[in-house]
Order: structure tokens, then sequence, then C-alpha cells
């Protein structure tokens, strides 16, 4: 695949502290990229982790990475100075090429040398560069980035899109999510402070036929081109919230 934002939303608790676990990478491949909170406050400071070990740090909405990682070795992040509960979107922007998979963001294209000695019957060694292409080209949108051929990356940290988020309280009665346009689509969440679950689906969504949210649960994205294609029916006072990207 080419360039597959991953994402993974979290609550801060009273403390500014939380926890975003993206999703596992699939049995077999290797997934590369680097990883943001973009709406992360300055004051942001936590640890990236593959696995059980720490990567990197993170500091506000900054670029990170890139980071590899494989089916049994998920990608974290623990991360304190956040504001309280408040909910926020985590994005990493993952690639999957195989054994040549490509970093991102950016476009690696270089050449190395080699040397290859073949020996003559006079015994005279004939040196013969040999240049080796780096395969790799990853379309980032409006993600300004660059990188040297020694594999250091910089970036300026500024999104390719941005995020719309906003809430949807319950009536008893099929509510409509507001009118917000999406690239890649609309990830959904309840509180832990619901005391009942929501349906989600289509216009004419059923207290029994739309995609079930306990409190506290989030959704997979939903790859809508806009937030309004989405309704939802639940008990009154309940609260729904939605990120749109």
């Amino acid at each position: 695949m080419a360039v597959q934002p991953q994402y993974a939303v979290a609550e801060a608790d009273s403390a500014g502290e939380a926890i975003f676990i993206f999703p596992d990478v699939p049995s077999g491949q290797l997934w590369i990229g680097t990883v943001t909170i973009p709406n992360a406050p300055a004051t942001t400071n936590g640890t990236i982790h593959v696995g059980d070990l720490p990567v990197g740090p993170l500091f506000g909405p900054g670029v990170y990475g890139p980071y590899v990682a494989g089916p049994t070795k998920r990608l974290s992040l623990q991360v304190a100075g956040l504001a309280p509960d408040t909910q926020y979107l985590a994005v990493w922007h993952a690639d999957d090429q195989g054994e040549k998979y490509a970093t991102w963001p950016g476009t690696v294209t270089t050449t190395v040398q080699g040397t290859v000695v073949i020996p003559t019957p006079v015994d005279v060694a004939i040196v013969s560069p040999i240049p080796v292409p780096v395969d790799g080209t990853v379309d980032v949108g409006n993600f300004p980035a660059s990188q040297t051929v020694d594999g250091t990356v910089t970036t300026e940290p500024t999104l390719a899109g941005t995020v719309q988020s906003g809430q949807a309280t319950m009536t008893g009665s099929i509510v409509n999510l507001a009118n917000h346009a999406a690239v890649q689509g609309v990830v959904l969440s309840t509180p832990k402070t619901n005391a009942h679950s929501i349906e989600v689906g289509g216009p004419l969504v059923g207290t029994t036929t739309g995609l079930v949210l306990e409190p506290g649960e989030i959704s997979p994205l939903l790859p809508v081109s806009n937030s309004d294609a989405l309704s939802a029916i639940g008990t009154s006072a309940d609260v729904l919230s939605f990120l749109v990207t």
C-alpha cells in the first residue's frame, strides 16, 4: 500500500495523561512512518513505544520518527501534559512496501557505489563501480518534507489536512451529525459517563440496526466523505463525540 494513515484516539484523564495504542500490523508486514498528535498543546510530553521498548520522545504537536512496527510489536504513545478530560487523535502515517518499505515523509532516491574485483589471467584486478538504486517514492500530499541520502529526515510540523471535532447529544430520536467534509473519514466515540449504548448508522438508523457503541468505546475509521452521512440514536442526554479527518 502507499501511505495509509493509522489513528489512535484517547481521552486524557484528570491529570492530563493518556495512552494511545495504534492498530495491529497485519501478519507478514512491516509498517514505517512518522507519528504526531496534531492538536496536542505545547505542554505535551511523552514517550513513543514499539512493543515494550521506548524508542523516542514526543513533545507538543510535533512530528516524530519514522518508526517501524511489526505484527508482534505494536506502536503506542504514553503521554502527559494534555488538557484534562479532553479527547485527542494521534496519527501514524504508516507505509508498507514489503521488504522495500519506504520512509514517510519524503522521497528516498540515492545511489550507492560498490566495487567488483574481476581476476584476469595475469592476476590484475579491474575495479568497476556498480550503481545500486534504493526504491521508495511516497506521495505525502501537502506535507512539506525533505530527506538526505544519509537517512536524516527534516519536516515542517504541518499535517496534510485538518481535524474537525464535535459532539452530538442524544434525544431518543434519530440525530444527524453536523456537516463537516472528510478526506479520510470519521471516528466516533462515547464517553465513559454515558449511561447507555448508542446505535450509529445511516439516515434511517434504528435502535437495533446500527453499529453499537457502548459507553467508553471508539469506532474504527468510517470512510465517509462527510460526517452528515452518519446518524445516531440513543437515550436522551447521552453524548456521541466525532473526529473528522
